[in-house]
């Protein structure tokens, strides 16, 4: 008597024929634009000469039969193009990627797929192309590289500006620095403390826009539904569904469906909500199911919105400060995290830094233009911060890593300006301080984001209900009025 626990699975067949495929296909577009690079150096040498009507002297001529490379993928099919000379010497065109005759190569079986997967997502294609061809090729100069790179950036650009509305799509968060942004944004190490936006956002989680991210650390704990903007176009088009060119006032009327078929469609749209709501058994989640169903019935409100922008959306962090205090204005939202990068130099620090320093301090300043223009300076706090700092010395590379020491500026209601809190030694240590007099003190405490949000949940009146929850237990502070 035997007995099998082995299990057949099936379909694996037509996984792996479907996934080499792909590797093929990928593969095949690779070694194409790779030698279509060759040929355009070889003809750019030859540019200049020309036939005595002035036509080009060297031209492409058709293509030799395609052969098969054999690989681990299978075979790949290629074709490699020929060139005619119409004056002077004859002239051959000879890949260094595909030599005459080959059939076979370890350095092409090896390293397509990880060429086309690694080399194309990346952007590494140098190091890419280098494992390709292998230290023995030859002719493959620094120009057809070029060539190269730039024809893939231009495919990775076209990939960018595709539209992703009709696709379904998977993201998944791989930095291990995103602790540092968690302590910072909501004064815990621990995962499931929410961002203090969202504290000061919860008493008004029924509005449709309480809080507004535009990235960095949003985590809400489910205490308000985070809205994150994608620009001014986003707004008219939410707060005008049913309008074939909600921008356009001269063809606003113009709709997709009748009055009685959008009522129709919204009023299954609001019965689909409150059925699923109802079969919701867990409080959180019909907390949840709640705050849909109040997005979803606000197109209206959301027109208010618009009367608050300027006519042009600025773009970048200036844009992100228009939205959210037109949002302010609007009394549709309560807090906004705004987003600004370029701050990670681990190479070239002095420039890359100064630059972005100086873009962060214009937008800043744009930012409280906007709340003077809306008349909300004691009505607005305003905290600007960084998960980590850099590096008091240079790495080999004249960038600066990543350091435990950061900095934090707070200005607006609720703030009393002017102060520098903290010190720092020659070695960029934090000094301690004294706890009711904020001086320096060796025998005093280092101030930690713990005792910054202690500090603002204070000032933002946080209350018990909301801080219990999510305790922070240090002492605390008067870092701020």
């Amino acid at each position: 008597m035997s007995k099998n626990n082995v299990i057949e699975l099936e379909g694996r067949e037509a996984n792996a024929d479907l996934l080499t495929g792909l590797l093929q296909a990928g593969a095949h577009q690779l070694i194409e634009q790779a030698v279509e690079a060759e040929l355009q150096e070889l003809l750019a040498r030859h540019a200049t000469r020309r036939t005595e009507s002035g036509h080009a002297g060297v031209v492409r001529n058709g293509y030799l039969p395609a052969r098969e490379l054999r690989t681990s993928l299978g075979p790949v099919t290629v074709k490699i193009p020929k060139v005619r000379a119409k004056t002077g010497e004859p002239v051959t065109f000879q890949s260094a990627i595909v030599p005459p005759y080959i059939r076979k190569t370890r350095s092409l079986e090896a390293a397509l797929p990880w060429l086309y997967l690694k080399g194309i997502s990346s952007g590494e294609m140098g190091a890419a192309l280098e494992v390709l061809v292998g230290p023995k090729a030859k002719g493959l100069s620094a120009s057809t590289v070029s060539r190269l790179k730039q024809a893939w950036g231009q495919e990775y650009r076209h990939w960018s500006d595709k539209r992703l509305e009709l696709d379904q799509w998977v993201y998944v968060w791989a930095d291990g620095v995103y602790s540092g942004r968690r302590f910072v944004w909501s004064g815990k190490l621990e995962e499931g403390y929410p961002t203090v936006a969202a504290l000061a956002a919860a008493p008004f989680a029924e509005q449709p826009m309480a809080f507004i991210s535009n990235g960095g650390y949003d985590f809400t704990a489910s205490l308000v539904a985070p809205v994150r903007t994608a620009g001014a176009k986003t707004f008219s088009q939410l707060a005008f569904p049913n309008s074939q060119f909600p921008e356009n006032e001269n063809l606003k009327d113009l709709s997709y469906f009748g009055d009685a078929s959008y009522a129709a469609i919204q009023q299954a749209r609001a019965e689909r909500l409150t059925r699923l709501r109802m079969q919701e058994s867990l409080p959180k989640r019909m907390a949840q199911m709640e705050q849909l169903e109040t997005v979803r019935s606000s197109d209206v409100q959301l027109e208010v919105l618009l009367d608050f922008l300027p006519d042009e959306v600025s773009s970048g962090l200036k844009g992100q400060a228009e939205i959210a205090l037109a949002a302010f204005a609007s009394g549709l939202a309560v807090s906004a995290n705004l987003s600004a990068s370029g701050f990670d130099t681990h190479g070239d620090h002095d420039v890359d830094q100064t630059s972005s320093l100086v873009d962060l301090l214009d937008g800043i300043d744009h930012l409280w233009g906007q709340i003077e223009a809306h008349g909300l300076e004691d009505k607005v706090t305003v905290i600007i911060g960084s998960d980590f700092g850099r590096t008091p010395f240079y790495n080999s590379g004249d960038g600066k890593d990543h350091w435990n020491i950061t900095s934090i500026m707070a200005m607006g209601a609720g703030i009393t300006g002017n102060r520098v809190i903290g010190e720092t030694n020659e070695n960029f240590e934090a000094m301690k301080l004294k706890p009711d007099t904020l001086a320096a003190d060796s025998d005093g405490i280092i101030v930690t984001p713990q005792h910054v949000h202690r500090s603002l949940r204070d000032i933002l009146g946080v209350q018990s209900d909301l801080d219990s929850p999510f305790p922070i237990a240090v002492e605390s502070l008067d870092l701020f009025s």
